[in-house]
């Protein structure tokens, strides 16, 4: 049986084109239908009865693509999704969630090829993410929560990372501690790109320098028992380890849990301070958490609107907003113990 795929090919067109012609969800020139149409006929290819029914309107259907291995979805990337679900709904749109990896091109290729998504909100975006040229080659409008590493022409918003970590290490910095540890994502994500990784990472050891801190940026897997383990491994490295900034919310409960198994109390022995964790994850660990975060319900929010706006016709400059985050000191960050001679 014959695909889209196929018609594309037969009639030297993309296969968005060919989805464009059997919804009608944008123009497509006289002789590029012609050649559309004919391969169709040539090859009996039928489309499906839904493809159909999308003629000549649009499906108010948005894709938000959010890849799942990894760090997977946590309460703080829920909190995104909700907000952009709960504000499309208030626009008369559907959000699917689609938890393809970002390195299933193929996957993405074909999801907005069948010509049933107006418009796509990608999530978890690197430095240099393969996903944008492919809905750039598709034509299908997109916005991000995220940003890439280069200037682009897209509606983005963000947690403004290097605010983050320098209002947390000048936290912990005012509450004494000299020695801190980065517990940041996995290897296997901090090493693919991913913006906020990245720039936590590097915002951390520039912050650092300044204040003059002593600090050791280390990846950890996405569990609390590879905090837990990390957190042994770091003490017995260096005992003057007071503080923990953590941007990882499964592995920051393994790290308290941890320093309790060895005999320490937090925050009098150790301090924990994470990064972009809401306040729902935040106020589920005990003592409950301090964290600097942005408002991931809003940002979730603006970043469906603004790909709305733009399917609705919206012309104008693109936005690209960085939101900064606030600091609610909570149970797990106090004075730095005092160092034994």
């Amino acid at each position: 049986m014959n695909t889209m795929a196929d018609v594309a090919r037969k009639a030297g067109v993309s296969l968005s084109t060919v989805s464009y012609v059997l919804t009608g969800a944008r123009p497509v020139s006289a002789e590029t239908r012609a050649r559309i149409e004919a391969a169709m006929e040539e090859l009996r290819y039928t489309p499906n009865a839904f493809a159909r029914g999308l003629r000549g309107r649009r499906s108010k259907i948005i894709a938000l693509v959010f890849p799942s291995r990894g760090r997977g979805i946590d309460i703080s990337s829920l909190g995104y999704i909700l907000g952009a679900s709960d504000h499309a709904q208030s626009m008369d749109y559907h959000l699917l969630l689609w938890t393809t990896e970002t390195q299933s091109l193929a996957a993405l290729r074909a999801l907005v090829g069948q010509g049933l998504l107006d418009g796509v909100l990608l999530m978890e975006v690197r430095l240099d993410d393969p996903r944008i040229s492919v809905l750039n080659d598709a034509d299908i409008p997109f916005a991000m929560i995220g940003h890439p590493g280069g200037a682009i022409e897209a509606d983005w918003v963000d947690t403004d990372f290097d605010d983050c970590v320098r209002v947390a290490m000048e936290h912990l910095a005012g509450l004494g501690h000299r020695s801190i540890a980065l517990v940041n994502q996995a290897a296997t994500v901090v090493e693919t790109g991913l913006g906020g990784a990245v720039r936590t990472r590097e915002a951390a050891e520039r912050v650092a320098a300044e204040l003059g801190l002593e600090l050791e940026a280390v990846a950890c897997d996405s569990t609390a028992t590879a905090g837990s383990a990390l957190i042994n491994g770091l003490l017995d490295a260096n005992p003057r380890l007071t503080g923990v900034l953590a941007f990882n919310e499964q592995a920051a409960p393994g790290v308290m849990a941890g320093a309790l198994a060895r005999g320490l109390r937090v925050p009098d022995d150790l301090s924990v301070v994470a990064i972009a964790m809401s306040d729902q994850a935040a106020l589920m660990s005990a003592p409950a958490m301090t964290a600097v975060s942005a408002d991931e319900r809003e940002m979730g929010r603006l970043g469906v609107e603004l790909l709305i706006k733009r399917l609705e016709g919206e012309a104008g400059p693109h936005t690209q907003k960085l939101f900064e985050g606030v600091l609610k000191s909570r149970g797990t960050s106090g004075p730095a113990r005092p160092q034994r001679n």
